[in-house]
């Protein structure tokens, strides 16, 4: 997910599984009695030279996905046919924060941080490879890869559709993957994610414009290409109705090393998504959490560590695997470095935020918790000299979860492909402070006849704000518009409110959001006489 608003497992013997899930429970009780706010595990910042028999890739090979041992469902197993989890870290969007693809971000994650994969999330809009920031995300795409390929890792390409039906841009995807599935079809280590959180649109319908058509049609373009790895498809709303997959699977026609996706938010989503989890695994679906956070499901708002606890011990008992929203460090609760924080790599405990230090401390318990092999699962503790981290400030917590809520609706595609100019760098569109709150706006990205810009309110008060109103003049045409909603367009005069799950404020809190506009011609857009009002 998106531009969220502010507030807003070494392997298995299948001879010993029953034994083996057993200890995993013991895992993961010794693991999450501790303060979730306390790192239980070194991060210093210091990285090991590894040989690459030694490495995650060197260890396990290639991945396919099979039924093994008493798992309910089909799972990841290596070359050999042993179960393998996915501990993976998602980069925010490449086309806002290209710099955390990097060897020494991937590096930490590797050595300190328990994970063993990077999921690369490569929007086909909102400013991505489609509008304009194709050469940007093709490098990279590719920087990504041989970082990852070099290190052990293994890599996940993410078509990050969001909020909408992917079939609009099938063409496009289709071209992308098959360059890409082309490329790396030698490669033991990626995987292709071919559909993130495509929304309002049925798994299957018989129709030609469902989910499953998309990802019949995308995965016969990579098989095409002699590339045999592993496809996860996204499912509907937001990758959270993965119980309707068992109708209509793509195995039914030849498919293989196929897996589907769930998402969730702790802090959002409990039985309800959790249900269509249980569904899944039951009738025999293969699941991949390909995104998750601990906050809520704008990416923003107050953490339910427990409630991830939980989807980690279902996970645990399913050999799921798993990647965490995002490695980056904006200032919203689901990011994993802290906004204090510019170090690109290498980072100690004090770069993490809480959902970072959660992450490791999760991660590290599996990877390193000698389950499957001796069944004795050794309870993590903190490095001698090391004191707890500290966590930062939280919102304060709702009485009860926030209502599950779209990050942002769908944004058109121009009617004409966009051609993108020189690259640009962001530019301030404008800013404005009053006593009470602040904006600003900036312009992403252009094209000929296209723009995208993104907008934040921060509440700069000591008392909670009840709503916020923004205004702005600029000569262009919204044409979309996401987690906010237009109140008037006179001329060039906009005038844009909350939505009713953004108006909320608490201090220092922010709102995201931003929109696709037409203008002119070959011509820069200024965006001026911004202005603020709060209730």
């Amino acid at each position: 997910m998106v531009h969220r608003l502010k507030r807003c497992w070494k392997r298995l013997l299948v001879t010993g599984l029953v034994i083996a899930l057993c200890s995993i429970n013991a895992l993961m009780s010794s693991v999450y009695a501790a303060d979730s706010s306390a790192l239980h595990y070194q991060v210093s910042g210091e990285v090991k030279d590894l040989a690459y028999a030694d490495t995650p890739v060197g260890q396990h090979g290639a991945l396919s996905v099979q039924k093994v041992g008493a798992y309910t469902a089909p799972t990841i197993v290596d070359e050999m046919g042993q179960p393998v989890q996915l501990r993976a870290a998602s980069t925010h969007g490449v086309q806002w924060f290209p710099q955390y693809v990097n060897e020494d971000a991937f590096q930490s994650l590797r050595d300190e941080w328990g994970l063993n994969t990077i999921r690369l999330a490569l929007y086909p809009r909102e400013g991505g490879y489609l509008h304009g920031n194709q050469e940007l995300m093709d490098k990279k795409l590719q920087e990504g890869v041989q970082a990852a390929t070099k290190l052990g890792m293994y890599v996940i390409i993410d078509w990050h559709v969001l909020s909408y039906n992917p079939n609009d841009d099938k063409e496009a995807a289709k071209t992308f993957f098959q360059k890409y599935a082309t490329l790396y079809k030698d490669y033991k280590n990626v995987i292709f994610e071919i559909c993130n959180e495509p929304t309002g649109t049925p798994w299957y319908n018989g129709g030609n414009r469902d989910l499953y058509t998309y990802c019949k049609e995308v995965s016969q373009v990579i098989r095409d290409c002699g590339n045999n790895s592993i496809i996860i498809c996204g499912t509907n709303d937001w990758s959270q109705r993965i119980d309707e997959v068992a109708a209509k699977p793509l195995k039914d026609d030849g498919f293989e090393n196929i897996m589907y996706s769930i998402h969730f938010y702790a802090a959002t989503h409990y039985d309800n998504i959790k249900n269509y989890y249980r569904k899944a695994i039951d009738s025999g679906t293969p699941v991949f959490a390909t995104e998750f956070s601990c906050c809520d499901a704008s990416g923003n708002g107050r953490y339910d560590f427990a409630n991830a606890d939980d989807w980690m011990r279902l996970f645990a008992r399913d050999n799921i695997s798993y990647a965490c929203w995002s490695l980056c460090n904006k200032a919203e609760s689901a990011s994993l470095i802290s906004s204090s924080s510019n170090k690109l790599g290498k980072w100690t405990s004090q770069d993490l935020t809480q959902n970072g230090i959660w992450l490791v401390n999760t991660s590290r318990a599996f990877a390193e918790g000698d389950v499957g092999q001796s069944g004795v699962v050794q309870e993590p503790v903190m490095p001698e000299g090391q004191t707890p981290i500290m966590p930062e400030v939280q919102p304060q917590p709702d009485e009860q979860p926030q209502p599950e809520v779209p990050p942002q609706p769908e944004v058109q595609q121009p009617s004409e492909q966009p051609q993108p100019s020189v690259p640009q760098t962001p530019s301030t569109g404008g800013s404005t402070v009053n006593g009470y709150a602040g904006v600003d706006i900036q312009v992403m990205g252009e094209w000929n006849s296209g723009m995208v810009a993104n907008g934040i309110v921060t509440n700069l008060g000591e008392a909670e704000l009840a709503g916020w109103t923004v205004s702005f003049t600029f000569d262009g045409e919204i044409t979309d518009l996401w987690c906010a909603k237009l109140v008037s367009h006179t001329g060039n005069q906009y005038v844009i409110t909350a939505e009713t799950y953004n108006q909320k404020l608490w201090p220092q809190g922010q709102a995201y959001w931003g929109f696709v506009a037409s203008k002119p011609f070959e011509q820069s857009v200024s965006i001026q006489n911004v202005q603020v009002s709060v209730q």
